[in-house]
């Protein structure tokens, strides 16, 4: 068995494999300064299936029987979950302005047809962030709708990672991660558990489907329509040219006036016929035309 306490050198060519493998199936880009953060995710993944080198690993995930699962696990390892309650809160608040927006013109509408807003969180990694979410919508006022009226919203996450949707579904948390929780919020949509650790309370999880989906492969999924989709901090790690691609995407699943939210600066000069910006100093986010 070989030592794996220092992993070979990966020249510039292995390099280009990994990263175009990586670009290929999943449409994430592993720029050259990241080279450090694949060597060092693929020596874990490495030392645990018992590889000594990169040629014989990456021929494995093509190969080998099982191939399918251990690329789902290696996938885990590569895509970047880093996220936190409440973690935008100018764009948390822009979506709530846009569905209060919502409530305000259904109350003067004449129809008795509930309103229903419909949220997707694209990139929701471990369920943080459509958590968050739920809980701001949650406390919305609805009192300016008729007792005839009723207001239903549900959010639907999406994410490449099996073990994040896995956590997502669960919406168990240590309480470390709910620092950036008010203790109302936790005493009102979280139930206690042991050893410090709290779960998104039933009546809030059921407004919540976490789905498994690769990003470049979106028109694939449910032709849905939403009201309000949210890609915060996703498209960094792709090139230019697949960001067109993927907003392009999201904005053919907008609703007629419907908000798309994107992280600054990850898709400058952003033009489409259907959408429109939202004049907005701390998001980057588009209206949808026909509202």
């Amino acid at each position: 068995m070989a030592a794996y306490d220092q992993m070979p050198d990966m020249d510039s060519e292995e390099f280009k494999r990994w990263q175009s493998l990586l670009e290929e199936r999943t449409g994430v880009w592993l720029s050259e300064n990241r080279k450090s953060f694949l060597i060092t995710n693929l020596a874990q993944r490495m030392r645990e299936k018992g590889f000594d080198s990169y040629q014989a690993y990456f021929e494995s995930l093509d190969r080998s029987v099982g191939s399918a699962v251990e690329w789902a696990s290696l996938v885990d390892l590569l895509t970047v979950h880093e996220t936190r309650f409440f973690r935008d809160n100018e764009s948390i608040e822009l979506v709530k302005k846009h569905v209060e927006k919502m409530i305000k013109n259904a109350s003067k509408s004449d129809s008795a047809q509930p309103l229903n807003a419909q949220v997707w969180s694209v990139g929701c990694s471990t369920g943080e962030e459509v958590y968050s979410l739920a809980m701001m919508l949650s406390d919305l006022d609805t009192s300016k709708l008729e007792r005839t009226k009723k207001f239903y919203f549900g959010l639907t996450g999406v994410d490449i990672s099996f073990p994040a949707l896995a956590q997502a579904r669960e919406g168990i948390y240590h309480q470390r991660r709910l620092m950036h929780v008010s203790p109302v919020l936790i005493e009102k949509y979280f139930d206690s558990l042991a050893d410090g650790y709290y779960q998104v309370k039933n009546q809030l999880r059921h407004r919540t489907c976490f789905v498994q989906a690769n990003i470049q492969e979106l028109e694939s999924s449910p032709k849905q329509l939403y009201d309000v989709i949210y890609c915060q901090n996703v498209l960094i790690y792709f090139q230019n040219n697949r960001r067109q691609q993927i907003v392009e995407q999201l904005v053919n699943r907008l609703a007629p006036g419907g908000l798309l939210v994107l992280g600054p600066g990850e898709l400058n000069n952003l033009s489409h016929p259907l959408i429109e910006k939202v004049s907005t100093k701390h998001c980057q986010a588009y209206l949808r035309a026909g509202g």
